[in-house]
């Protein structure tokens, strides 16, 4: 099974959207919508963002964690990766989203 965007229902009544990997994992997560139409338009962004460096910013935390963010072309931050610990499970993360988000289908849940 290829990644899938998944569009589900999120606090008061908005949408949100992941990113999954084959195995059910989440890569990114994306904003809340008012509704599922608004949220496909942002992942389109996303795919696109996805395939372009400079719409991916890696970003860190005090602590030392990091997480990398795709933005679109004002820098509206779109979505958002889980934190990493080390940069081996940050690279290996980011590089299935860059592989995985152009073709990914949607889904609802």
């Amino acid at each position: 099974m290829p990644a899938t965007f998944e569009i589900s229902p999120a606090e008061q009544g908005f949408q949100q959207f992941r990113l999954l990997d084959s195995q059910g994992n989440t890569l990114v997560l994306g904003g809340e919508y008012e509704t599922p139409e608004l949220a496909e338009s942002v992942i389109q962004k996303v795919r696109v963002g996805s395939m372009m460096s400079q719409f991916i910013a890696k970003c860190a935390t005090p602590e030392g964690g990091m997480f990398f963010v795709i933005k679109d072309e004002t820098g509206t931050v779109l979505a958002k990766s889980a934190l990493f610990e080390n940069e081996m499970e940050f690279n290996n993360t980011l590089h299935k989203v860059r592989e995985s988000a152009c073709i990914a289908q949607i889904s609802y849940s």
